[in-house]
């Protein structure tokens, strides 16, 4: 539903979406929102200000007969205003479960008082258990202390809790120091980078880590230099690191365009070389690793078969459904990229068999899904979009002469954290000029 907010820094008053209700049978979208921290997540228009909206939630999970409601307690409802509300939210589950599905479980709500504990029960259904998420809470305490202390309480932190610094606080510490650099706390940036460069040295796992992004980083280095990506070159890089078999399934992951016939076929070549050469160590080695790589590629087909196949799926159930848009936010979990390859080829299959009917149909579902994914976005960003859609230098004036509210520093910034970025993925397509230029023009008028 739409609900009427104030935004706190600047007051001004808007309308966002806010969903009360996260039934995971009718649309599991909201289920990944809300454990991702993106549900009921508001934006302001004026000054950009984010946040997320304190409201009653109820959470039906019909695989796992999960009904359960969290009222937070800064809202301060009354007893019996609590009870009134909790009794509007069961029966619009009600009313959109068919009679057939209804269960005994539906007529009492679980209440949870805290928003933690509310989140954990549904953490558990997903496998992740009560002792998994206290240790993840210490790991992000051991985090945050480790951030703030001096070299000497960090020694004996680093002693003393050695057996929670894994692979899952490296991510967390990479997380963090994400967040700190898009908020630009440079200093906290700074702090957290010299505890990364220093936990890379001094701890196992962390020079296990540091390995690995060593061995992906001579790979991709090598790669570029070469100007192609070939089977001998990862061949080279998987022979290289072969005792560690993260590194190996790391470099398979990134150089899978690599991972074919040719591949297997120079080390089925190197195979026979170490059995001519009566090595016998080491062809069987090398079989060893062949076998495994042969179990990995099975998988990889199996898996990308799958995908397709749901997204085929998916696809044309978009297209049956009477009501494209509704059906469009019922499955909005599935449209990933395999979903929008399958959508491309069948658009481009419909062209070239002049089939404008079903033409139409999946140019409908292309652009709906982009309507939605602009509604994702915050207001910058859909301005920078009409700006880079413009067509033209004349165009883009005229479209920021009439939008001059959103004109602010935090758009400059925007556009220099967009600049940054292109310029790190190596993009040749000239958007890296145009958002310069586009934020030439956005600083001429601030």
């Amino acid at each position: 539903m739409l609900n009427q907010i104030q935004c706190p820094r600047c007051q001004t008053v808007f309308t966002a979406e806010i969903h009360q209700v996260i039934d995971v049978g009718q649309n599991p979208q909201l289920k990944y929102e809300l454990l991702n921290g993106t549900l009921n997540l508001f934006v302001c228009p004026n000054c950009g200000t984010s946040g997320q909206m304190a409201t009653p939630l109820l959470y039906h999970d019909p695989e796992h007969e999960m009904f359960m409601v969290h009222v937070p307690m800064e809202l301060n409802l009354p007893h019996q205003e609590r009870q009134r509300l909790i009794g509007q939210l069961v029966q619009e589950v009600m009313g959109k479960t068919p009679p057939e599905a209804r269960r005994g479980y539906m007529l009492q709500p679980q209440e949870i008082i805290s928003y933690q504990t509310f989140i954990e029960k549904i953490l558990e259904t997903e496998g992740v258990t009560p002792e998994m998420i206290a240790r993840q809470r210490r790991q992000s305490e051991l985090l945050q202390t480790l951030s703030r202390a001096d070299r000497d309480v960090a020694d004996q932190l680093l002693q003393d809790r050695a057996d929670e610094i894994d692979e899952t606080f490296f991510a967390m510490l990479h997380s963090l120091i994400e967040m700190a650099q898009q908020q630009g706390n440079n200093d906290q940036v700074i702090r957290l980078v010299n505890l990364q460069a220093r936990l890379y040295t001094e701890t196992e796992v962390g020079r296990r880590l540091e390995a690995r992004q060593t061995a992906l980083r001579s790979f991709q280095q090598e790669a570029r230099k070469a100007g192609e990506l070939t089977p001998e070159l990862l061949l080279k890089h998987v022979l290289k690191n072969r005792e560690d078999e993260a590194t190996v399934n790391a470099l398979i992951s990134v150089g899978q365009q690599a991972f074919n016939y040719e591949f297997f076929r120079l080390l089925t070549e190197r195979v026979e070389t170490a059995a001519r050469e009566h090595d016998k160590e080491e062809a069987r080695v090398l079989r060893d690793l062949r076998q495994q790589l042969l179990s990995i590629q099975q998988e990889m087909q199996s898996a990308s078969e799958r995908i397709f196949s749901d997204a085929t799926e998916t696809l044309q159930r978009l297209l049956n459904a009477e009501d494209k848009q509704q059906a469009l936010q019922e499955n909005i979990a599935r449209i990933d990229e395999p979903f929008m390859y399958v959508l491309s080829a069948m658009i481009a299959q419909a062209e070239q068999q002049g089939n404008q009917e079903q033409l139409q149909a999946l140019q409908g579902i292309h652009n709906l899904i982009l309507e939605e994914a602009e509604k994702q976005v915050p207001p910058q960003i859909r301005f920078i979009n009409r700006l880079v859609r413009a067509g033209s230098e004349e165009a883009q004036r005229k479209l920021l002469d009439e939008n001059r509210d959103q004109i602010t520093p935090e758009l400059v910034q925007i556009l220099d954290a967009l600049s940054e970025q292109v310029s790190v993925s190596d993009d040749d397509s000239g958007i890296g000029d145009e958002i310069q230029r586009l934020k030439a023009m956005v600083q001429a008028r601030v």
